[in-house]
């Protein structure tokens, strides 16, 4: 009697199936590729963030260059307004200037801190603080429009200062209502006194005026800003 003996087809291992190779080798194989791909999605994540970092600061340097460009051609156009024989004009204007807020000043005291007593405040001194809180207002808000107002932002159009003007306005308008009142007190509330009246008229008048030198001194102070598209 003759035993038939099964054997395994030539060159395959017994007991395997597949591709020649055990279960743990399969699971090391499998682990192994999905190391290969962690990294590789690693790599392809950090290729992009750098390409994010790179294009937002390209568009940094175009956006320094555009205002750059903007600056540059801004200064082309106030040069030509300045010529040698007009500094000593510049100097004038700035000198006239001050002794017109320093005048203004002074005038604006007398109404300011003789109204501050209607405040009753725990001291007289302070009708002093009261005057000098308000002319330095003005003084910052007028410097602050001029400022922005000659500037331009990163999109190439000037800042809107229009704030500043309205506070400065408005702070004016605070220390010519104290002087205003002030006058009208000091005659009693005689309405049908004419020198009352004159003396609000200049009370009025001086303030304006200071506005308007302001204003005029800024012109040639500051240059105005150059949109994108002049």
């Amino acid at each position: 009697m003759t035993i038939a003996i099964s054997e395994g087809r030539p060159g395959r291992p017994k007991g395997s199936r597949g591709n020649g190779k055990t279960p743990e080798e399969k699971i090391k194989r499998a682990k192994r590729n999905f190391a290969v791909e962690q990294t590789e999605i690693d790599i392809a994540a950090q290729r992009a963030q750098l390409t994010v970092l790179h294009n937002i600061q390209r568009r940094k340097e175009e956006q320094q260059k555009r205002v750059d460009a903007l600056y540059t051609k801004q200064e082309e156009r106030r040069a030509p307004q300045f010529q040698i024989d007009q500094t000593p004009t510049l100097w004038l204007l700035i000198a006239l200037g001050a002794i017109m807020f320093i005048a203004t000043a002074i005038l604006t005291a007398d109404g300011t801190i003789g109204a501050s007593a209607a405040a009753r405040f725990i001291t007289p001194e302070f009708g002093y603080l009261l005057f000098g809180a308000i002319e330095v207002a003005i003084l910052v808000f007028m410097l602050v429009y001029y400022v922005e107002g000659s500037r331009i932002g990163y999109d190439g159009k000037p800042p809107k200062a229009t704030r500043w003007f309205v506070g400065m306005i408005a702070a004016s308008g605070v220390a010519v209502a104290l002087s205003v009142y002030h006058v009208i007190d000091l005659y009693s509330f005689d309405w049908l006194n004419i020198e009352m009246w004159v003396g609000v008229a200049i009370r009025i008048t001086i303030t304006v005026f200071f506005v308007l030198v302001s204003k005029a001194l800024a012109s040639v102070l500051f240059a105005k800003a150059i949109q994108a598209d002049d």
